[in-house]
């Protein structure tokens, strides 16, 4: 399956500013990325080449359109899934795919499809057996902001995130990418950085618009005027209402304990310095502190060990 436009997808872990870089693709109006999507793996992860039945097709879209946030953007009603299968190139996971995408790139006016799941940083391999020219593109962030982030939205309320488990993540997701993006090449995988992003908006985008064979436009370095038009004060992501800004760089500096710099840089300290972020001098934490990166790192492995059982039971979906 060829195509014209080729889809893009935006990766990179939770709170790397994936969010934002959609907001400026979509700021194009060639270009439209929905919500996160999240089931590539879920439906395709087994067979990604395997045609699909008409009974298959109509239980994907149904699970799609009714546990998803993927369809929170969709215009109208569901299709129908007789006109959805005819519209579709084959019966294969890329001709579902592409349809879907498709139909919901033309409902908001634009000729080319992505999108943006960071969890799909673990999951360049796959999608490229689905579509083998899709280009990638890698937004990183420094760990430590990212950590923080991840702390403030989720940590009071997700039983597995804290701040060893954010390193490890944060460790886990960009090795996934970089290794699969060396496959790649640079024709397919590109990537760039959260703080040069904020920083110089302009600078950042022409050479990724030129990675994707894109023509720039003023608006995309302005995302914050779609996203005054599509988010409301209060919602999760509000403060893409305002400029980018320089800001949050660096917050761990200003609001990470000693202690959690140490335990993350003992997790993660080998990445940020082969990133180029800053490494500090902190030397041996005390035993309380050792202590308590053994219960952390005891907690996260039996955790994860549990979430992989679940999802070969079907219970889980992939993460």
């Amino acid at each position: 399956m060829s195509y014209d436009q080729p889809p893009v997808f935006i990766v990179g872990v939770h709170r790397s500013g994936t969010t934002l870089l959609r907001y400026m693709l979509n700021s194009s109006p060639r270009i439209f990325i929905p919500p996160e999507s999240d089931f590539v793996p879920r439906f395709f992860g087994r067979h990604p080449r395997d045609e699909l039945g008409e009974r298959r097709i109509a239980s994907i879209l149904g699970t799609i359109f009714a546990r998803y946030r993927f369809v929170k953007e969709w215009q109208g009603d569901p299709p129908r899934i007789q006109s959805f299968i005819q519209q579709m190139n084959g019966r294969t996971p890329a001709a579902f795919l592409d349809t879907l995408y498709r139909s919901y790139a033309a409902q908001h006016r634009a000729v080319r499809w992505g999108d943006k799941t960071p969890i799909y940083a673990s999951y360049l391999d796959l999608i490229h057996q689905i579509f083998p020219e899709a280009q990638f593109v890698h937004i990183i962030r420094d760990g430590r902001d990212v950590a923080l982030s991840m702390l403030d939205k989720w940590g009071k309320r997700e039983l597995h995130i804290d701040i060893y488990f954010a390193a490890r993540n944060w460790v886990r997701r960009i090795r996934q990418a970089q290794v699969s993006g060396a496959r790649l090449g640079s024709d397919l995988y590109y990537e760039l950085r959260y703080e040069a992003l904020v920083e110089n908006p302009e600078a950042e985008l022409r050479p990724l618009c030129e990675f994707l064979g894109e023509p720039f436009f003023p608006d995309m370095a302005r995302p914050h005027l779609l996203g005054r038009a599509h988010l409301q004060e209060g919602d999760f992501h509000a403060p893409l209402r305002q400029p980018p800004s320089t800001g949050r760089i660096g917050r761990w500096k200003r609001e990470m304990s000693r202690a959690d710099r140490r335990l993350f840089q003992g997790v993660a300290g080998e990445l940020l310095a082969e990133l180029g972020y800053e490494v500090e001098d902190l030397g041996r934490g005390p035993l309380q502190e050792q202590a308590r990166c053994s219960l952390l790192a005891s907690k996260y492995t039996t955790l994860q060990g549990g979430r992989r059982v679940l999802q070969a039971l079907g219970i889980l979906p992939p993460i």
